[in-house]
């Protein structure tokens, strides 16, 4: 007699029964060429070597410049949690999409599937943004169907975790969430070419749109389960690991300088989910987060790591419940595992830096998870081999988001407690803890159960007026942390705070606010992190309120921010000034982006300006014209007086060569140059002419002066006597000056891994440096060991103590020691940087060290 016997929905999850087998995604005609071999390090390639454009012909468009960023489309200024159906158009078909020969669907095929899903009732499609080649960015949610009237209950108990969560502790424990339901949140496919984690989202999504099982239908009366199908189709289709733009996303988050990025970052504000899978390949074993140490200072990490680390065991029982054996790895007695970093590294997969997806969901109260496949399908394969591959990583992930909802479904009360107790924390204003869960301190390896409890500072006070360097980078700093849902009010009035007193305009960024460790990311400094280990996985310094160009001051004492001053901010856009009078010059300082661009645009539209020895423009034009620059970038266009305007040497339109990676080239975009990529190759062929540049900026080896043919050195040897301009990054800058016989000087290198926020000193006479930061980033640093006749130091290394946050083995050796030079040689104008100015698009503030190194003209 046969008995059906009903498992709870965790066992079915685990078992990898509830969802159904796993099928292959539709064969589309097998491609016959190979793809490119598989990198070596699971980090992947860096980033900053990745090349500008995406596939042969692909340059793609630039993405939004710095300033106010359009917002994403919002489904209800009232109801923004409520999900809408978008109209899912057909797109055209490409045959030489990526996926199609790793049996995978391609991207022209995910709009049919989509649409199929949309037939269901429980299924949602949202077009959230567009990739830099315009391809739809697809959000699916899956939930049983509400009201209106149950969605405006569900917005005011989503929006009560952030705004109170005092009360929302009290109405948890009083059953008012009983009813709630929690969202969770899963992303795929932000590296291209690791494509499995669409195919396996849709495989789930198909169970959860029309199965009939009843646990199902309870888990979706229980949780909003948001899906990004693809986070990069551009590198889906082209099977690159970066965006058209030639950026990684996924050191991106917390700079958010990629449409991609900003888009799935709104959904995470939106939601702030209580869960979140980011799915990536490839790693023998299968990787599930948490990491290794050193675990960032921001993070509520004992809250965290109680619930991070039992969900990945819950994931890694469903995968080894898949049975496929390649997918893990063999302990001594002869049962299987998973690579969990935390239980099993030592060192060297670490979440310190919140520009991975994971670890910036961190700061929503999420516990994030990064997911590794295991078999790398790229490189040259069989085609059965390969289809093998992908079915496995496509089993893999599927497991993995079943077992995530799983844990999910069976602790989702714990987890949304967890969530309120980290955000009451930063309400108020409690230092964070040490990890005291028994569970991980029993299965962490080596020092990752060690944290590094810290205090927060009351308040960040970002001044205006005469106190305020740049208001134009004042404004896009605190537009960007409210496009992160930071909390900043402005002072209507002039006020005193710590015994200091403040302009009106100024804005304050309480503390007390529920995700304070984004903002105290954003805008500390950091520490150095050298001695807690040998090894990091990526960066270990990034700072905003250091690096963006905007004053920032920290308010250490326990002081009361007096309502009657301040105001909520909702956006922040600097305002534009034009001098008044009737006036034919006005004076324009450039110390942030928007002003660099609207020096471009000026000489774009043909305007005579002239640079002045430190470094402030003559901007020779009557008021009709300025006041259009002056509103759209928010610059201001001041008084100058004729004794100013003789001392300008004029500046024209910067025809512009580069031979750098592709985040250079995208941050020269922003500032409104039309950066042209050149190598010596170009040149010996005819394809370029020097004639046509007034600049070159190399970072790269693909320019190398010594492979040019007789004509062509000729031809450049002219240009450099002509007073061309020649700007230089890194070793492979220096290795350009040397092999052009300019600057007679000396380099050191530190360690290739290293990398943070240095204090750095300016010479105030320099047109390069002499208005900049006193601080600056390096990422494998070099430094000027010697300086020959001739060479301005421009910028050196403070002497002691000038490392500030990161990780730099032997830096003492550097300090001191000069880190950008410039001179005149061979009758060029030469500036080189051994610090990294436009690293990642990231520390925008020393944009305009580069923008006046372009424009110098030998004074």
């Amino acid at each position: 007699m046969y008995v059906r016997v009903r498992r709870p929905l965790a066992v079915l999850l685990a078992a990898g029964l509830l969802f159904g087998p796993t099928t292959a995604a539709t064969a589309a005609p097998p491609d016959p060429e190979t793809r490119d071999a598989a990198v070596e390090s699971p980090r992947g390639q860096s980033d900053t070597n990745l090349p500008f454009g995406v596939g042969s012909n692909q340059r793609g468009r630039s993405a939004d410049a710095p300033g106010r960023q359009p917002a994403e489309p919002a489904p209800s200024a009232k109801l923004p949690g409520k999900p809408r159906n978008d109209v899912i158009k057909d797109v055209s078909v490409e045959l030489t999409d990526a996926s199609i020969p790793l049996n995978l669907i391609p991207y022209h095929g995910i709009p049919a599937a989509l649409r199929a899903l949309q037939q269901s009732n429980r299924i949602s499609v949202e077009v959230i943004g567009q990739s830099v080649l315009g391809r739809d960015l697809h959000l699916v949610l899956a939930t049983s169907p509400m009201t209106d009237a149950q969605w405006k209950n569900w917005q005011e108990l989503s929006d009560l975790r952030i705004s109170d969560p005092h009360a929302a502790q009290a109405k948890l424990a009083a059953g008012g969430y009983d009813n709630w339901r929690t969202p969770l949140f899963i992303n795929n496919n932000i590296h291209g070419n690791e494509w499995e984690g669409t195919d396996a989202s849709l495989q789930v999504l198909q169970e959860l749109a029309f199965s009939n099982d009843t646990e199902i239908v309870k888990m979706l009366d229980r949780h909003v389960i948001a899906f990004v199908v693809t986070n990069n189709p551009d590198g889906r289709v082209a099977a690159t690991r970066a965006n058209a733009n030639g950026f990684d996303m996924n050191r991106d988050y917390i700079t958010a300088s990629q449409p991609e990025v900003r888009a799935v970052r709104a959904q995470l504000v939106r939601y702030s989910p209580l869960t979140m899978l980011d799915i990536h390949g490839y790693v023998s074993c299968t990787l599930i987060e948490p990491t290794t140490g050193p675990h960032g200072d921001n993070y509520e990490y004992d809250l965290y790591i109680k619930y991070a680390l039992r969900n990945a065991l819950a994931m890694e029982q469903a995968i080894l419940a898949t049975g496929e054996t390649r997918a893990t790895c063999a302990n001594p007695d002869g049962t299987r595992r998973n690579d969990i970093p935390f239980r099993d590294r030592s060192q060297g997969w670490d979440d310190w830096p919140p520009i991975f997806t994971p670890m910036y969901s961190m700061y929503h109260g999420t516990i994030g998870h990064t997911i590794e496949v295991p078999l790398n399908p790229r490189g040259n394969l069989a085609e059965a081999e390969r289809h093998e591959r992908t079915r496995i990583n496509t089993a893999v992930a599927k497991a993995s988001i079943k077992g995530n909802l799983g844990y999910a479904t069976q602790n989702q009360k714990e987890l949304l407690a967890n969530q309120l107790e980290w955000f009451r924390r930063g309400v108020d204003g409690e230092a964070t803890r040490p990890i005291d869960d028994p569970l991980a301190l029993s299965l962490a390896r080596g020092d990752n159960a060690k944290t590094h409890p810290q205090g927060f500072p009351r308040a960040y006070v970002i001044p205006a007026g005469a106190d305020q360097r740049s208001a134009t980078a004042a404004a896009r700093l605190v537009q960007f942390m409210l496009d992160n849902d930071l909390t900043v009010q402005r002072a209507w009035r002039p006020f005193q705070l710590n015994g200091k007193s403040y302009e009106v305009g100024a804005y304050v960024v309480d503390m007390r606010q529920a995700k304070r460790g984004l903002a105290s990311a954003l805008l500390e400094v950091g520490r150095d992190v050298t001695n807690d280990f040998n090894a990091m996985y990526d960066i270990s310094a990034w700072s905003h309120g250091h690096l963006w160009g905007a004053t920032v001051e920290r308010v250490t004492e326990d002081v009361t921010l007096d309502p009657k001053v301040l105001r909520p901010v909702t956006e922040a856009r600097a305002t534009g000034e034009v001098a008044p009078g009737n006036r034919s010059e006005y004076g324009l300082v450039v110390d942030s982006v928007a002003g660099i661009r609207a020096v471009n645009h000026l000489l774009n539209d043909g305007v005579k300006l002239g640079r002045m020895p430190n470094g402030n423009f003559v901007v020779t034009a009557n008021a009709s014209v300025v006041r259009p620059i002056a509103d759209a970038y928010g610059v201001e266009f001041t008084k100058i007086t004729p004794p100013e305007v003789r001392t300008a040497k004029p500046v024209a339109k910067t025809r512009l060569g580069v031979s750098a990676n592709g985040g250079e080239i995208f941050a020269l975009q922003q500032m409104g140059f039309t950066p042209i990529s050149v190598t010596h190759t170009a040149f010996n062929n005819g394809a370029l002419s020097f004639g046509d540049f007034d600049a070159f900026f190399v970072s790269t080896t693909s320019f190398n002066p010594l492979s040019l043919n007789a004509t062509q050195a000729a031809a450049f040897n002219q240009w450099l006597a002509n007073g061309g301009t020649v700007v230089g990054r890194g070793s492979s800058g220096k290795q350009f000056n040397d092999r052009a016989g300019l600057l007679d000087v000396t380099i050191a290198a530190g360690r290739s891994d290293a990398n943070g926020i240095v204090k750095v000193v300016n010479d105030p006479a320099s047109p390069i440096t002499g208005n900049a930061l006193p601080t600056a980033f390096v990422d494998a640093p070099q430094y000027f060991t010697r300086v020959g006749a001739g060479v301005r130091v421009d910028q050196r290394l403070a002497d002691e103590g000038f490392f500030l946050a990161g990780h730099w083995g032997g830096q003492a050796a550097a300090a001191g020691h000069a880190v950008v030079v410039s001179g005149v040689a061979k009758g060029a104008n030469v500036t080189l940087f051994g610090t990294e100015p436009l690293f990642r698009a990231h520390p925008e503030g020393l944009y305009p060290q580069v923008a006046s190194a372009l424009w110098w003209n030998g004074s």
